[in-house]
């Protein structure tokens, strides 16, 4: 029997790599001989740059770069020739605050921009980004600066950083922009479509999440929507309603219509399961497989939309290989899971505990879960391997 394990993290918990481990235990419990390829996923998330640097065996890189509330943090990427991979959370995290810090008014992306120029010195000419977990709504504000733009008020003088620096953009300046001259590809990797602004916006969406009140959300608004008139009159790029423009607090957004339109340097925004499945040849390892497992933190009826187990199934569906789904916590339709193609979802039950307590209890109900449904496996097949 071949398993492909290929399952995301567990957001708060196990990473995606000790997901795949905990799987691959359970089945090997129940399997033996079995074949196990583990390939774990992720979908522009923390992690990412992990998985991929992995995968291509890239270097591994720290740089000291400015935190979303200005502390030094050391951010991790890796680099492969001239490809680099990274992470915003590395930089610019929700997961680098306290809880009572997270304030999106106040957040910066300043070191996601630091990261990047340090690659472009290190010789990277294509830089692969994911961009969630971020802590910030700033359009992208703090990296653009950190690359040389300059966002001015009606005064001419630089705008705070931060969300609250948008409401006081009138200008955007590119002509000092450190990269001019450089050619350069950033492939920003997102889990959702939502434009920068809108009802399904930057702000409504994605602030609340990161510590914006109602009324900071409406200030959010009104800052990114002065950012994207700025662009606009700047460079001529609408940026409003760009799909995945208000990934990450808005930075796709700002670095599609202000780096994306300076000669030499291409900003594309993608999928970030697609671009995964793309690059770790996922066709061909669901090819091989009879059976694939999966898994992620929370599993409802929004996983359809742009996740990674989404992503995945929807590769299986393809080649009609079965998958069976472990989850942190389940709230999904039988409906979601006919058209996913799902054969079987599972859900670890919650406790209240410590987070080391909560990972263990994770790893050993995951890989308890994996040999029970291989078991059914080996039941249906007749006890074949």
């Amino acid at each position: 029997m071949r398993f492909l394990i290929a399952p995301d993290k567990y957001k708060g918990g196990l990473s995606a790599e000790g997901v795949a481990r905990a799987i691959a235990r359970g089945l090997r419990d129940a399997f033996p001989r079995a074949s196990l390829r583990l390939m774990p996923l992720a979908d522009g998330g923390d992690g990412t740059a992990r998985i991929l640097s992995r995968a291509f065996k890239a270097r591994n890189r720290s740089t000291r770069v400015q935190g979303p509330r200005f502390r030094p943090v050391n951010a991790a990427w890796g680099l492969l020739g001239t490809r680099a991979f990274m992470d915003m959370a590395s930089a610019s995290g929700l997961a680098l605050l306290k809880p009572e810090e997270r304030d999106p008014m106040q957040a910066t992306s300043r070191g996601i921009g630091q990261l990047i120029l340090a690659a472009t010195k290190a010789g990277a000419r294509e830089i692969t980004l994911g961009v969630g977990g971020s802590a910030t709504v700033d359009g992208g504000l703090g990296a653009l600066r950190a690359l040389g733009i300059r966002f001015l008020d009606a005064r001419r003088r630089d705008v705070p950083e931060g969300g609250a620096g948008l409401l006081r953009i009138a200008t955007v300046d590119t002509s000092a922009c450190c990269l001019r001259g450089t050619r350069l590809a950033l492939i920003l990797l997102s889990d959702v479509t939502n434009p920068l602004l809108g009802p399904k916006g930057a702000a409504p969406v994605f602030g609340p999440q990161k510590g914006a009140s109602p009324e900071k959300v409406k200030a959010l608004t009104r800052g990114l929507e002065r950012l994207g008139a700025a662009i606009l009159r700047a460079t001529g790029c609408p940026v409003a309603r760009m799909p995945h423009g208000g990934a990450a607090g808005g930075i796709v957004a700002g670095f599609s219509g202000l780096l994306g339109t300076i000669p030499g340097i291409e900003v594309r925004a993608v999928s970030g399961i697609e671009h995964l499945l793309r690059e770790l040849d996922a066709d061909a390892a669901v090819r091989k497989a009879d059976w694939i497992f999966t898994g992620e933190g929370r599993l409802d009826d929004q996983t359809e939309r742009g996740k990674t187990l989404a992503g995945l199934a929807a590769l299986c569906r393809r080649h009609r290989k079965p998958v069976i789904a472990i989850a942190g916590s389940l709230d999904i339709s039988l409906a979601s899971m006919d058209r996913m193609g799902l054969q079987a979802v599972f859900a670890i039950p919650r406790r209240s505990c410590t987070l080391a307590e909560s990972i263990a209890h994770e790893s050993a109900w995951i890989r308890a879960t994996a040999a029970n449904a291989a078991r059914l496996i080996r039941a249906a097949s007749h006890g074949h391997d």
